[in-house]
């Protein structure tokens, strides 16, 4: 017991430094800091993040307190299991995972490590955010006194829980057949919408993991005790950037009393937590492969092979392709390979998909296919998001970075990712031009030059491709599916040619940097003329 006890330990704490020593660590804490900064602004702000018909609580332990569990189960749900997930892909990748297999530990044991690993980092990252609301309530300075656990007391019946389940769906979505990849993350982002839905929509449902509705209910049932106007409002309490003038009526919110029976509630979801860990182990394949049975089975005999022909005196007459050099680097060749690499692996289904969509799109009229043109730039997700990230997956850079300039590489690696943008595109850009909506033409001509070239600029940043696909799901989602002003890169409520513009000439310097930055600098080896070997050789010897 007190074995297996320090097992899980180290493998915690391991872990944890792992984490902690990564990008994507410092990303998630930096947005915890800014988000316990933006979300409490100051009464002279102009704005309100959480709206209930234009008051708020005080900002004393309680209110702050409850704002920080729920923004954590919302938003660290999204941000923690794109930096969390694939840690037991990035195992077998990184060839450890044939070192696991072959200890005794069995898979039950495994991959609870994992979960309860991934659960401690996204604690921490809790922890982060709690402090950064405490700072917040000692520099507004409405409330000075400082009660724990008006901030505990959340974290333990709503945040903990949920993050638990998280940590959970995190190694489940490694585990699952055909889920490690951008389709699970995409799924993993529908299931989050979901919840989110339930949350709002079905107040005290069982189903409602994040929470939200035990401390939003209370909140706005004392608001509406202290302002009878607001029980005729339809605003029961909604996150979002909601401008007001004039100064901010307040009132002192106490806290959620903490019944039983939302106890027992909340410790259903820790049940349902192990029960994934349970379906986990019995899905992890420890890292098995599929027995190729003509690669591993008795030489295959190829017929009409005939032995080079041994000329007298012993010596096999061996003919050599002849070697052209060629000191041009065409560009040409580099985009075609670009291409070819992108499009490569995909299936008949998704083809055939991305042509029906380019079809309809094409033949449909706009004002019935309008709503639905967002989902054509969802397609390519995948092809975007290993823009500047396959070198490093592949362990390929150093060979790519002796072939070519590293700029050759950039150049063909944007280009490529716009022409399969703009070919996906082509059913939409034919019919804003056929109908001469040249507005949405060029708007949509910005958008596809926008989104590869942010894929470029934060698969060099990251060297993930986790950090564009959660960072563009939300764009699109909140942009031109929601249109929300300023978001929709595509221009389908609003054109924002000159913002996009900028945005997308910001990016590629961004690119840029990050690309010279981290293969501009590289080693360059020399290589040494045969001559100069012999003379050291010799020089040896005659030492």
């Amino acid at each position: 017991m007190i074995q297996t006890s320090c097992i899980f330990y180290y493998l915690v704490k391991n872990h944890l430094i792992k984490q902690m020593r990564s990008y994507s660590f410092l990303m998630v804490a930096a947005l915890s800091i800014f988000l316990g900064y933006v979300c409490v602004p100051a009464a002279s702000d102009g704005y309100e993040v959480f709206y209930i018909g234009g008051v708020r609580g005080i900002y004393n332990s309680a209110w702050l307190g409850g704002m920080a569990a729920m923004l954590s189960t919302l938003l660290l749900w999204l941000f923690g299991f794109y930096m969390l997930r694939s840690q037991i892909s990035e195992d077998g990748r990184l060839k450890v995972g044939q070192i696991i297999a072959s200890t005794p530990t069995s898979n039950f044991r495994y991959i609870f490590s994992k979960v309860l690993s991934n659960f401690v980092v996204l604690a921490v990252m809790e922890g982060i955010l709690l402090l950064a609301f405490i700072g917040m309530q000692l520099l507004r300075g409405e409330d000075y006194k400082l009660q724990l656990g008006g901030y505990l007391l959340p974290l333990l019946f709503i945040a903990l829980p949920s993050l638990l389940v998280l940590a959970a769906l995190t190694v489940l979505f490694d585990v699952l057949p055909g889920m490690k990849g951008v389709v699970g993350n995409i799924a993993f982002f529908t299931l989050w919408m979901l919840f989110s839905v339930i949350s709002i929509a079905a107040p005290n449902s069982f189903w409602d993991v994040f929470g939200l509705d035990i401390i939003r209910a209370d909140m706005v049932q004392e608001a509406v005790e202290h302002y009878p106007f607001l029980e005729s409002s339809q605003e029961g309490g909604s996150f979002g950037y909601y401008p007001v003038e004039g100064s901010i009526p307040t009132f002192e919110w106490q806290g959620v009393e903490w019944a039983p029976e939302l106890l027992v509630m909340r410790l259903a979801w820790v049940g349902i937590a192990l029960l994934i860990v349970i379906l986990s182990s019995l899905l992890f394949t420890r890292f098995s492969t599929p027995n190729n049975s003509q690669a591993s089975g008795n030489l295959i005999a190829v017929e009409g092979f005939k032995k080079p022909q041994a000329k007298s005196g012993g010596i096999t007459d061996y003919q050599l392709s002849p070697v052209v050099k060629d000191t041009r680097i065409r560009i040409t060749r580099l985009i075609r390979a670009e291409l070819l690499i992108m499009l490569k692996g995909y299936s008949i289904w998704w083809y055939l998909l991305v042509t029906g969509v380019i079809a309809g799109s094409l033949l449909i009229p706009l004002d019935k296919v309008q709503s639905w043109l967002p989902i054509t730039l969802i397609l390519p997700i995948a092809i975007w998001s290993q823009m500047g990230t396959r070198e490093k997956h592949f362990f390929t850079r150093d060979l790519l970075l002796s072939s070519c300039p590293p700029l050759y590489k950039f150049m063909a690696v944007l280009i490529a990712g716009i022409l399969i943008t703009l070919l996906i595109s082509s059913g939409a850009l034919i019919h804003y031009a056929w109908d001469g909506r040249w507005t949405s033409f060029a708007a949509w001509v910005i958008g596809a030059l926008f989104v590869p070239t942010i894929a470029l600029a934060l698969g060099y940043i990251s060297s993930s491709r986790r950090l564009f696909e959660v960072i563009y799901l939300l764009w699109w989602y909140l942009g031109p599916v929601n249109d929300i002003p300023y978001l929709d890169f595509l221009g389908l409520s609003r054109s924002y040619i000159g913002l996009y513009s900028i945005l997308t000439l910001l990016a590629l310097g961004v690119a840029m940097i990050a690309q010279q930055a981290r293969d501009g600098g590289s080693l360059r080896i020399r290589t040494a003329p045969a001559k100069d070997f012999k003379n050291q050789y010799t020089e040896g010897e005659s030492k």
